[in-house]
């Protein structure tokens, strides 16, 4: 399966995220730039010797991402630093964005005061960037049922926790943490359990409590175990996360993301104001099957599926409701 999303359209703006732009000096902790959840910093320009610097407070208890992207057409060679109030590394990426950009995904257990910085590892600046930060606020809980199971949100997904002390549903006598996610087309998921304190099962299943589709106990990361699921249906599945005995628990942590290869991308993507409603046109890719239409609050997402189609157009039936949407068009190509 191939998939590709270029596309990204503003309908209308958000109260909660903004755009916001860095202000020099801001190459040291003491001088850097205020910033918030949900904010995007717009076409910052890197200091060859010490980067760029942001303080904002981290919300505990779920994933936040940090992400730089071309700005303008930009391809800045981008590195991602994350420190404590103590100005402590937590932990830092250097190329897992697009391009040469990077994506640092966190789990942070307590809200806190962080630094982030951008820096140029080569030295050589030459263009400009946006950084993108995004918060997950999901309810926690202890996820040790399936009726209660985590909610996968958004793609890709990284979130640490403990089956320390969680009851006990299916699969080996160990403790359970669940997760649920919902594949908005057929598709392939990779999923990577890291632990240093048990050895590690991961399973996906069809149902809540049932239905076992793939598992697999052993993996690179620690006493982890990594799963490659493929040819899954467009539905809601389960993931487990136990020990292989009743004597293994503890810290873990969970990576979740789609296999995706390129597919042609939708082209001239165009919104208009049909009866009140908004309505999507762009150009019909010869090679897709259907299309996928997202919506987010911001232009950098977390994107939500909001509808498929096999025509080259689309109307919201939820009309102008919020104060700001992002549309996204991905062609799906089997």
């Amino acid at each position: 399966m191939r998939w590709l999303f270029l596309f990204l359209l503003v309908c209308y703006a958000t109260a909660d995220a903004r755009i916001v732009h860095e202000s020099e000096p801001n190459d040291h902790f003491t001088t850097a730039d205020q910033i918030a959840c949900d904010d995007t910093v717009e076409c910052a320009h890197l200091d060859i010797s010490e980067g760029d610097f942001y303080r904002l407070t981290v919300p505990g208890g779920d994933s936040v991402y940090f992400r730089t992207l071309p700005c303008e057409g930009s391809n800045e060679d981008t590195y991602i630093l994350l420190y404590d109030s103590t100005y402590g590394l937590i932990a830092y990426n250097d190329d897992s964005g697009p391009q040469e950009f990077s994506t640092l995904g966190v789990f942070l257990p307590f809200n806190q005061l962080c630094y982030v910085q951008v820096v140029d590892p080569a030295g050589n600046s030459t263009g400009g960037y946006n950084l993108v930060v995004q918060c997950q606020f999901v309810p926690s809980g202890p996820n040790d049922y399936c009726s209660n199971a985590r909610q996968v949100t958004f793609w890709p997904y990284y979130d640490e926790g403990s089956t320390f002390g969680a009851g006990h549903e299916i699969g080996t006598p160990a403790p359970d943490v669940f997760y649920q996610f919902t594949l908005a087309t057929p598709g392939d998921i990779f999923v990577q359990v890291c632990s240093e304190a048990f050895n590690a099962r991961v399973q996906v299943l069809l149902a809540c409590g049932s239905g076992l589709m793939d598992d697999a106990d052993t993996g690179e990361c620690g006493l982890g175990a990594d799963l490659y699921s493929y040819q899954l249906q467009a539905q809601t599945y389960y993931l487990l996360v136990e020990g292989t005995t009743a004597n293994q628990f503890g810290e873990f942590s969970i990576s979740i993301e789609p296999l995706l290869q390129p597919c042609p991308e939708p082209t001239e993507l165009k919104i208009f104001d049909v009866g009140g409603f908004p309505f999507l046109d762009w150009i019909d890719v010869a090679e897709a099957d259907f299309y996928l239409i997202e919506q987010a609050p911001n232009g950098q997402g977390p994107f939500e599926s909001l509808d498929l189609t096999t025509e080259s157009f689309w109307q919201d039936p939820l009309g102008f409701s919020l104060t700001r949407r992002f549309y996204r068009v991905r062609a799906i190509c089997e």
